[in-house]
């Protein structure tokens, strides 16, 4: 007995039971403002850790208080990780389904809301994920999402696999809850996560496509909004997006390559009240003679209406995402002197 509460009272967290620890010691309000800066696969690890956590000493979380906080809100008494704290710990800082399906994941039992999301997969994505897999396999999975759905995926595949399955579905027996837990996480894996990763990424493209298309104050203030909200979408964005003034981070070759295929009238307009060191960067990156007619129409002294200076920055913008789309250029490399 005394030998037990002495290894409890020396015990040495690892890294995630040191995540999973500080989280339950801190008030939940505080914990859920640091959750939502995790992701989907982060917050299932540190709901398992939170929840195989156990209890934990005063004596090993004073450390950690030290090292990244100034006191615990509950005073400084021992922590108890358990299921029901560490459901509580994510309970507000993700939607009550996901918190279903993390929870039921830690606590290994069969998860019903895992097939519902293989349901709503994308069909193409969902066939061509099916046809690769077992025959014994894909029967299981089809004997557990809607049946209409069922029917299109049969319909889709090769008919070999089609009789095939068809064939194991009919002699299927139960399914121990072990195997299916281990098909769900298969699918969270290699299903579930690659579609809303892919799906995501369109979202944001045409998202950051709308915000290239504002103007700059209007810009700044909806990614500040989203980066106050949700960080990570806001970073994702912000690698995405470019604007007139990004024209100063191009390297040598792009700026050649953009002002080479921009007409002469575009950029005149563009240039139109810009700021100096802008207009100066933009001027150096010119051919001489297609320098000498842009510096001729500025001197004219031309005032056009705002609209069209606006469209034709947005047109260098935009020409700008469309050539590193053809891979013509790379935005990933800085113009000299800035540092990456």
């Amino acid at each position: 007995m005394t030998s037990a509460m002495t290894t409890e009272q020396t015990r040495v967290l690892n890294g995630p039971e040191k995540v999973a620890a500080l989280l339950l010691s801190v008030d939940k309000f505080v914990a859920q403002r640091v959750l939502k800066h995790f992701d989907q696969s982060e917050l299932r690890q540190i709901t398992k850790f939170a929840a195989g956590l156990g209890s934990v000493p005063a004596s090993a979380i004073e450390p950690l208080i030290e090292e990244f906080m100034s006191e615990l809100s509950s005073g400084g008494g021992d922590l108890r990780g358990t299921v029901g704290e560490a459901e509580q710990l994510i309970t507000g800082v993700v939607p009550p389904d996901q918190v279903a399906e993390i929870m039921s994941e830690v606590r290994g039992s069969p998860n019903g809301l895992v097939w519902e999301r293989v349901g709503d997969a994308p069909e193409g994505a969902f066939t061509e994920f099916v046809a690769k897999e077992h025959p014994q396999t894909v029967a299981l999975m089809l004997s557990r999402i809607d049946p209409a759905r069922a029917a299109r995926t049969l319909n889709a595949v090769p008919q070999a696999l089609r009789d095939e399955v068809v064939r194991r579905m009919l002699g299927a027996r139960n399914v121990a809850d072990e195997t299916l837990r281990l098909l769900e996480s298969v699918l969270q894996v290699e299903l579930l996560q690659n579609t809303e990763l892919t799906a995501s990424a369109a979202k944001n493209a045409k998202l950051a496509s709308i915000i290239n298309k504002m103007e700059r104050d209007q810009a700044e203030g909806a990614l500040r909004s989203l980066s106050e909200r949700r960080p990570r979408d806001a970073e994702a964005l912000k690698s995405m997006l470019f604007t007139f003034e990004d024209v100063t981070r191009l390297n040598v070759r792009a700026r050649m390559i953009l002002f080479d295929t921009v007409p002469t009238d575009r950029v005149v307009l563009a240039l139109r009240g810009a700021e100096v060191d802008i207009r100066d960067f933009i001027l150096a990156a010119l051919s001489s003679r297609m320098r000498r007619m842009v510096e001729s129409e500025l001197a004219t002294g031309s005032s056009p209406p705002r609209r069209d200076i606006l469209e034709a920055r947005r047109l260098i913008a935009d020409t700008v995402l469309k050539l590193a789309e053809q891979g013509k250029i790379d935005l990933s490399s800085p113009a000299e002197g800035i540092p990456e």
